[in-house]
């Protein structure tokens, strides 16, 4: 049953964009506001959500073999510059959607 609710749930997240998750904290900013921390050398906080969020997901749903699990060989600056391109890329996101798409762009790299 547990396993079932997580793909469910995994369904919904990730592959159906019009249904929006409840999400808290810094993952619910704008990407503005993510750009503006980042400018300001005050981004840990949102990054630190960036990187528990893609966590969580190697935790519930990441049953790879890979010792880093989804996160491959990317470590916390390369996220967070991913993150910038994305944010520059579409101002009017979030850093939770952000998320979701890095999540997608690293699976893509480990096929």
């Amino acid at each position: 049953m547990v396993k079932r609710t997580l793909l469910i749930f995994a369904l919904l997240v990730f592959c159906c964009e019009a249904i929006a998750a409840p999400i808290k904290g810094a993952g619910a900013t704008s990407c503005g506001s993510w750009l503006k921390e980042r400018r300001n050398g005050a981004y840990s906080s949102d990054l630190n959500w960036v990187l528990g969020f893609i966590s969580a997901y190697n935790h519930y749903l990441d049953h790879s073999p890979q010792e880093n699990g989804i996160f491959g060989s990317a470590d916390p600056e390369a996220i967070a510059a991913w993150m910038d391109n994305y944010c520059n890329a579409n101002p009017l996101s979030n850093p939770y959607t952000g998320s979701v798409k890095l999540i997608e762009e690293l699976q893509k790299m480990r096929r």
